[in-house]
């Protein structure tokens, strides 16, 4: 049994953006221009992976040595391409052509084989090809590998970097894939390369003792007695899907991963288990009113605990989410159901009121709960009841896609496919009859909102459901959404402002906004499955509307003015 206390506020919570330094494959943007070839990730069998594990890569130098072990179990395709970079000869007579004491030193351009190539040009080669990121959980400590590459994560070729002083910003945007080993005289090597003295671009003036003389590979190679690397709990990583770019959660600690819903980050508690809420962020704005109106933030709940046979009953994990200090909950909803693995899962749909302060608010709660091996999880949706249904979809894309350890491996967990499942969803998004009009959102569509009354209004759904469906669903939807939120939101609360205290002001604003709504109910009739499909449509859309609200006003404003000169 689980409890959440419930506390009224209207605290608003700011992130700060954090901008790290980018380790580029060069010093200017122009890195990696020559490469045009991406290889396709391969995927490796565990033998495979423990073959690359029982390799190690050797860079001879002028002043002594250094030795790399690797991780292909975190970054199989990077350790793949680097061991056979390796073999063939390619860093031979490469030279660390980028030396930054207490940052990194930086190796793997062929430009610098040649002794009177231009200098100007060092940092911008690689081997003609680049490869996806396999970012990790792995801490960019002192002594670490990773790869070096340019503003998109899939820019990776030949060049890499070594960490000579913790560096842990660099965390998650770099895949890291191997570290010096210790009690080899490596870090004393590294040292010697971060104390030559550099040019002011960072490159070295002793070109022959920045220079790996022969990289080769030691085979076989074991790592008894060393420490494993430090890592970190979690990872965020983007993760392109057939329309767009979704934010993965990985916990490596727990072995959990799942989606993040649109604009909803994730906290993580503490203790010896999964203990995780997943909440909308600040730039979320439509359920800011929910806040500001009821007090509470909506919240999804992943949880895991050790799996307790005296509350487990025909396969499931027979235990209830409650608030701490509401009344005795109402069940709604309570199924058991199978996955198509033949895995069950215990599914409550239940209602809690909760009294503070002479006021009665009710919760609603949707919980799904499950086992494997050794761990009984919980993945808990609560938010006040008037707006349960508005976020519902966040805790359909959580299950969606959440994946723990079955039968040894990362395996989804396949519920929401279920029929139950999807059934009790239709019912938590369906309007309750009747039901009151809820307060006007912050947020979403503001001055459409003000205009139709409610959102419930059917334009405002059109716009929303043509965001969430079609924009959202392409990488280039969801850039052209970043930017125009930054504008529209510089103004709309102004307007929508207005519109409220001013009805003919109201009755001019939906008047404009008609044909913007015709022009969009083209998109529903679009099957748009690709970034270029979404360009042409989108592109296509945004002329129709210049010229409905710019060119034609203009054209008649012309002949109306011709039409007086010849009176």
């Amino acid at each position: 049994m689980a409890f959440i206390g419930v506390v009224k506020t209207s605290i608003m919570y700011f992130k700060f953006l954090i901008i790290s330094i980018v380790i580029t494959s060069g010093f200017v943007g122009s890195a990696f221009a020559q490469q045009s070839v991406q290889l396709t990730p391969q995927e490796f069998s565990q033998e495979e992976i423990d073959e690359m594990k029982h390799r190690a890569v050797l860079f001879n130098m002028y002043d002594g040595t250094l030795m790399i072990e690797l991780f292909p179990e975190d970054a199989p395709n990077t350790v793949n391409n680097f061991l056979k970079l390796v073999e063939s000869g390619y860093y031979d007579g490469i030279v660390f052509h980028r030396i930054i004491p207490g940052f990194v030193v930086q190796a793997g351009d062929p430009n610098t084989k040649d002794p009177e190539a231009d200098r100007s040009k060092w940092g911008q080669g690689g081997s003609g090809y680049q490869i996806n990121e396999e970012f990790n959980t792995l801490q960019h400590d002192r002594g670490i590998v990773s790869m070096a590459r340019g503003d998109h994560p899939d820019t990776a070729s030949s060049q890499f970097f070594i960490v000579h002083k913790d560096s842990n910003f660099l965390d998650g945007d770099y895949t890291t894939f191997g570290r010096l080993v210790t009690g080899t005289y490596s870090f004393r090597q590294l040292d010697n390369i971060a104390n030559l003295a550099t040019d002011s671009r960072d490159a070295p003036l002793d070109v022959l003792r920045a220079t790996i003389i022969e990289a080769t590979i030691l085979d076989p190679y074991t790592a008894a007695g060393f420490a494993d690397p430090d890592r970190n709990e979690s990872i965020i990583k983007k993760i392109r899907t057939v329309g767009g770019e979704v934010d993965n959660y990985f916990n490596y600690l727990h072995k959990v991963s799942f989606d993040l819903p649109y604009r909803w980050d994730v906290v993580e508690g503490t203790g010896d288990y999964l203990n995780l809420v997943v909440e909308p962020d600040i730039l979320e704005h439509n359920v800011q009113a929910q806040i500001e109106e009821g007090g509470f933030i909506p919240q999804i709940l992943i949880t895991s605990e050790e799996r307790n046979p005296s509350r487990e009953s025909a396969g499931v994990s027979t235990g209830l989410f409650l608030i701490k200090g509401g009344e005795e909950p109402k069940v709604l909803s309570n199924y058991i159901f199978e996955n198509d693995d033949g895995i069950r899962a215990h599914v409550l749909v239940t209602t809690q009121d909760m009294i503070n302060e002479n006021e009665t608010f009710q919760f609603k709660v949707i919980q799904l709960h499950f086992l494997n091996s050794e761990l009984s999880y919980s993945i808990i949706y609560v938010n006040l009841a008037d707006w349960f249904r508005y976020e519902v979809n966040a805790f359909v894309q959580t299950v969606t896609n959440f994946e723990v350890v079955f039968d040894g491996k990362m395996q989804p967990i396949n519920f929401a496919q279920s029929p139950v499942f999807r059934q009790l969803i239709a019912d938590a998004k369906a309007e309750p009859e009747p039901e009151p009009i809820p307060p006007a959102r912050i947020g979403g569509c503001l001055i459409a909102t003000a205009s139709y009354g409610s959102e419930l209004a059917t334009q405002v759904q059109q716009l929303r459901e043509l965001r969430d469906n079609t924009v959202l669903q392409t990488e280039s939807g969801s850039v052209f959404m970043a930017g125009f939120n930054q504008f529209y939101y510089s103004f709309s609360p102004a307007v929508a402002d207005y519109e409220r205290q001013n009805s003919t002001f109201k009755e001019a604003v939906k008047l404009t906004l008609t044909p913007l709504l015709t022009s969009l109910t083209l998109l529903q009739y679009a099957d748009i499955d690709s970034e270029s499909e979404m360009l042409g449509y989108g592109i296509g859309i945004i002329l129709l509307n210049i010229g409905m609200y710019f060119v034609a006003p203009a054209i008649l404003i012309m002949k109306v003015r011709s039409f007086y000169k010849l009176q």
